[in-house]
């Protein structure tokens, strides 16, 4: 994956200190990952399409840009993270299902004068619950993933503003064989890389959990702080100091 490479080792990243929530699953996951809560406050607490349990509870980054008067995207391969964001706060919400409809969907809107996007690939877990985790065919839709982030990258340049784009990439759960059911360390771990203005080259060594997604983004942003996050903003990425740090996990288990 040579463009995630390059984002990697020219920003911020945490090899393995990034972790998920309790429950390594997508929709929990993925709540926690916007609104910066545990999964017990947002009430995701199911890994199903049930719009009629509501939206993820609490202060979401976009709600917030929303707020805000920021232009907001969100592209994603799964019809169930709709529930992750109100319908309201997002001025374009699409379902692109496989990696070459994720770039037909993305390529556009990186013209447009976006504010905060959220691009969802759904072809890592796919293959890897059809094929197990680090298989031969997981890492072919690693690598169509990759490719896509390099016409992102390259859009970007060509329209003036990957220069004042900043990268969170960052993954929902881990997963080992066949699933990512929570039995072993490797469900756990995430991906979490920073990188664009500000964002100092280096190996971050704090835990983080993917509950500090949101409020990281929410910080660069210049958005407000909210005291019900259980998140704290990854301010080490900038070269500030880390005054909040995770001492316990601060979810109930």
């Amino acid at each position: 994956m040579p463009n995630l490479i390059t984002l990697r080792e020219g920003g911020s990243h945490a090899s393995l200190t990034a972790r998920t929530i309790d429950y390594p699953a997508t929709s929990p996951s993925h709540a926690s990952m916007l609104t910066g809560v545990c999964m017990e406050d947002h009430g995701v607490i199911y890994n199903k399409f049930f719009m009629y349990m509501g939206y993820a509870k609490g202060p979401d980054v976009f709600e917030l840009a929303h707020n805000a008067g920021m232009r907001t995207v969100m592209i994603v391969s799964k019809d169930k993270l709709r529930q992750m964001a109100e319908p309201e706060t997002t001025d374009v919400f699409e379902i692109a299902y496989g990696e070459p409809a994720i770039q037909r969907a993305v390529l556009p809107q990186l013209e447009t004068d976006f504010q905060l996007m959220f691009i969802h690939f759904a072809g890592a877990d796919n293959r890897g619950h059809k094929y197990d985790w680090m298989s031969g065919e997981y890492f072919k839709v690693l690598r169509e993933g990759d490719a896509v982030l390099g016409e992102i990258i390259n859009t970007l340049k060509a329209n003036g503003k990957f220069d004042s784009t900043l990268f969170i990439i960052t993954s929902d759960h881990g997963g080992h064989d066949g699933n990512h059911i929570g039995t072993i360390i490797e469900d756990y771990r995430i991906t979490w890389i920073t990188y664009g203005p500000g964002v100092l080259p280096q190996e971050i060594e704090l835990q983080i959990y993917t509950f500090d997604t949101g409020p990281t983004a929410a910080y660069a942003l210049g958005l407000p702080m909210q005291e019900e996050w259980d998140g704290i903003p990854v301010y080490k990425i900038f070269g500030e100091p880390q005054l909040e740090i995770h001492e316990k996990y601060p979810c109930k288990t």
